[in-house]
């Protein structure tokens, strides 16, 4: 795929390091367990690149060119303690602001995710314990990936929907978008790092089958329902106790394009697609990571975040291809 297309005046950029798909040749692993402590030793490959701050020229950067979006939301939910109060106040937001971004006549949120803690945190949260713990301590996700694999979007949803409603609005066109906003104060470390899709060559994916907890341990154990289905699709599930499906990690390539918005605050959030169904040309993914700034130190206050995965469905477009 061609480099592109962002019209620049010298943006600020942030050196910085991010980490990528380590391969199954040099010790690398194709099956993850999410929430384990294996997961917080895993292996990475370091390249050091250059994150160059989109903020002067935002309006070049949409869902359907880039694969992503910056936004402005003022939520009423600001603590995001209270489970039920999130589902009850920041799922409608967040089903709202998708549909009249994207003109989607459906969106169903599937999961949650509150970030509240360092990686140096869960590194030592993990220290001592066999492979298979959990570690209870969530924090930004430090590698280069997309959350599923475009077969892995199907997985999921499968996983999250009845068999028979999965099967009507697949006939449609359909896709996974994220909303990702901080909450209680700006963001000073470990800002989200998203890359123009346009620089990316699909080649460098790399499929991971990552395995979840079972439902209720831990974070990532609220990320599926588990819904049984025909078995075609063989990664479905993880024996009878939790989901597994495709994730998407990256091997490194010097064309791609990372942006972030610098000192993000609570009234701003990212929205960046995971899948999209339709095959005209326009962004069907945004592969992302946190990072750390320059001299960011490994300890200090953590940047919190609230991440949710969507199902968005575009039920009078019936072009998919």
């Amino acid at each position: 795929m061609a480099t592109t297309i962002i019209t620049k005046t010298d943006l600020p950029t942030q050196p910085t390091t991010l980490y990528y798909y380590l391969e199954p040749k040099d010790g690398g692993q194709i099956q993850t367990y999410p929430g384990t402590a294996a997961e917080k030793r895993r292996k990475h490959v370091p390249h050091h690149v250059q994150v160059e701050d989109m903020r002067s020229i935002r309006s070049q950067f949409t869902l359907e060119k880039t694969g992503f979006e910056l936004i402005d939301h003022v939520s009423k939910e600001k603590e995001f303690l209270d489970e039920k109060q999130i589902t009850s106040v920041y799922y409608p937001e967040v089903e709202e602001l998708i549909k009249k971004k994207t003109g989607a006549t459906k969106v169903h949120v599937v999961s949650h995710m509150c970030r509240r803690h360092t990686t140096a945190d869960s590194k030592s949260d993990a220290e001592g314990k066999p492979d298979t713990d959990y570690v209870t301590l969530n924090n930004p996700a430090r590698f280069v990936h997309v959350d599923q694999s475009y077969r892995g979007a199907e997985q999921i949803l499968y996983l999250n929907m009845p068999e028979e409603e999965a099967d009507r609005l697949t006939k449609t066109r359909w896709g996974i978008i994220n909303v990702w906003q901080p909450f209680g104060k700006p963001v000073t470390r470990d800002p989200l790092a998203l890359c123009d899709y346009r620089t990316v060559d699909e080649n460098d994916f790399r499929t991971v089958v990552a395995n979840l907890p079972p439902p209720g341990a831990g974070h990532y154990g609220n990320v599926s329902k588990n819904f049984k289905s025909k078995g075609k699709w063989e990664y479905s599930t993880n024996g009878d106790d939790a989901a597994r499906y495709e994730v998407a990690n990256m091997a490194y390539n010097k064309n791609q394009q990372f942006y972030y918005a610098d000192k993000m605050t609570p009234d701003e959030a990212w929205l960046f697609k995971i899948f999209d169904s339709k095959k005209d040309g326009r962004a069907r993914c945004a592969v992302h990571s946190s990072f750390p700034l320059e001299d960011q130190p490994e300890q200090g206050e953590a940047r919190t975040s609230v991440e949710v995965r969507c199902f968005v469905f575009w039920e009078d477009d019936d072009q998919v291809e």
